[in-house]
């Protein structure tokens, strides 16, 4: 493994380190914020990242991998909920 000093290096080229770890269900579904059937749905459709198995009866997904899932999701903004809410407020009328 390569030794990085980050005292010496400047801020820019730390901030292009990535620093990767697995995470388990309970910090996922923190993450991602769907249920472990829609996501485990979403795998089976090849639209979330894949498991990987850590032993026979664990498994966890790589950091990285859930935060480019969750960056590539369509942003919904207050504005956005509150025309949804009005257009059905209206088809009830």
């Amino acid at each position: 493994m390569k030794h990085i000093d980050l005292a010496t290096m400047d801020c820019q080229s730390a901030n292009e380190l990535v620093f990767d770890r697995l995470v388990k269900e309970k910090e996922r579904l923190q993450i991602t914020c769907i249920s472990k059937a829609q996501a485990f749905q979403l795998e089976r459709q090849g639209r979330f990242p894949q498991r990987r198995r850590i032993s026979n009866r664990s498994v966890a997904w790589l950091l990285s991998e859930l935060l480019d899932w969750v960056n590539s999701r369509e942003k919904v903004t207050l504005s956005q909920t509150d025309s949804i809410a009005e257009s059905a407020s209206e088809g009830a009328l």
